[in-house]
């Protein structure tokens, strides 16, 4: 049998920030059509499913081959060859590397029908698939940054229907102008007299005081990008709730996640009131 295992960080400094389950979307995509992918892949049908697994039939590399394909959510995905000359198991799974980042990693363990397993000529037909599997992993993770820049975060999917309550296209524009570090977009969102209160720090009321405290954090930074988990637009979109993970790059192109709480009041249209439950102090 034929194995190896390659592990790759999902997130770099200034690109549009994936989550867990922005990765765990693009991983349930491309399991169930591989086709946008895999150039090496000529078909791929779902011939059964249920909630946790479906069975595949795929055409790779002009070989016939048959995967079942079982979800751990959030976790791994997990194929299993279990028709045609190739069988073994391939896993993708996420993780997170000794600094908190998310990783995605690909390990597969493969045999060949007609050859020896532990040969040479086992690993000369199953090595030039890492580039093949690599080019899947970032065609995977392209594809749902790709989403997001073109169609919006909110076109993600969230894990639970509860996630998600009302109108929250507002909720979604206020993280899309602020992560693009436009300040005047940012203060234009925002009343006269606006109220922040930012993490531990005393709140400050005005457009004036926002730019200050604000633009304090941006200064530190080259970029930012937000993922939210959840959105929820009530009062008739009066209050909105966010719940998110925030990845900073900072000046010397490191990176820095949090997890923020915000809720916004808005009165006319207009936001009077942010606050941020967050803990930014080793930014």
């Amino acid at each position: 049998m034929y194995q190896l295992s390659r592990t790759v960080p999902v997130n770099e400094p200034g690109k549009v920030f994936l989550s867990r389950h922005d990765v765990w979307t693009g991983l349930m995509m491309k399991a169930r059509n591989a086709l946008p992918y895999v150039p090496q892949m000529q078909k791929c049908e779902v011939v059964e499913q249920d909630k946790d697994w479906l069975i595949r039939d795929i055409m790779l590399n002009n070989v016939p081959l048959r995967e079942r394909v079982t979800f751990e959510p959030e976790n791994r995905v997990i194929f299993e060859r279990i028709g045609g000359v190739e069988l073994g198991r391939i896993e993708n799974i996420i993780g997170e590397d000794d600094k908190g980042n998310l990783t995605l990693t690909f390990a597969f363990g493969l045999t060949k029908q007609g050859i020896p397993e532990g040969t040479e000529a086992e690993r000369a037909h199953f090595a030039p698939m890492e580039g093949a599997y690599l080019g899947a992993v970032a065609a995977t993770l392209g594809a749902v940054r790709r989403t997001v820049d073109d169609k919006g975060r909110e076109t993600i999917p969230p894990q639970h229907e509860r996630d998600a309550i009302g109108d929250t296209g507002w909720i979604y524009e206020f993280f899309r102008i602020a992560d693009s570090l436009d300040m005047e977009r940012f203060l234009a969102l925002h009343t006269q007299d606006v109220r922040l209160t930012f993490a531990n720090y005393p709140t400050t009321v005005g457009r004036d005081a926002l730019r200050a405290a604000i633009g304090g954090l941006w200064s530190q930074i080259k970029a930012m990008s937000h993922s939210l988990s959840g959105a929820w637009s009530l009062h008739d979109g009066q209050i909105g709730i966010a719940e998110s993970s925030c990845m900073y790059t900072r000046l010397n192109d490191t990176l820095y996640t949090v997890r923020p709480c915000t809720v916004l009041r808005r009165r006319g249209g207009k936001i009077e009131d942010v606050r941020i439950h967050v803990d930014a102090t080793h930014l």
